[in-house]
């Protein structure tokens, strides 16, 4: 048995296989951030379900990780636009921006509030000031979907 090349076809060259297999680090990233703030509402759901401290820390251990993903995320998506898109704007991108903005705003928000209070302060059962907390993870969640809803009308080639 000959190891020849069928006639009519060629071996792939290393630039041919580089970009088939090039990495899209948009699409990569995103999972990070979206399974973060969904563990965050979940184990702040379960803190308002049993009282338990440990719930909240875990939600804002998740929280925290969610907004460090959340700064690559957008980066890489914008260089994503620039290069990939040419800047395009029509709506599907402007809206993907402004909400990966606000995102950002309120994942860091509501850190930054966490950080400034002690866990055992944060009881959203008792203290109605606490529950923006969970209004706001619950809209890093939606607004996490919507950004994937957005994100799979896309097609990278």
């Amino acid at each position: 048995m000959s190891a020849e090349v069928p006639t009519g076809s060629q071996p792939p060259t290393a630039e041919r296989a580089r970009k088939k297999f090039r990495m899209h680090w948009h699409v990569v990233l995103t999972h990070f951030p979206i399974s973060a703030f969904l563990g965050a509402f979940v184990f702040t759901s379960l803190h308002l379900i049993t009282r338990n401290d440990c719930y909240v820390q875990a939600s804002y251990v998740s929280l925290v990780l969610g907004a460090g993903a959340m700064l690559p995320l957008t980066a890489t998506g914008w260089f994503t636009w620039k290069r990939t898109y040419k800047g395009y704007k029509n709506r599907l991108f402007l809206t993907k921006i402004w909400l990966s903005a606000a995102m950002i705003v309120v994942s860091l928000g509501l850190v930054l509030y966490q950080t400034l209070h002690p866990f055992h302060v944060l009881d959203l059962a008792n203290e109605p000031g606490h529950v923006f907390w969970l209004a706001g993870v619950f809209l890093l969640v939606t607004g996490a979907g919507v950004e994937g809803y957005y994100g799979g009308q896309l097609h990278h080639r």
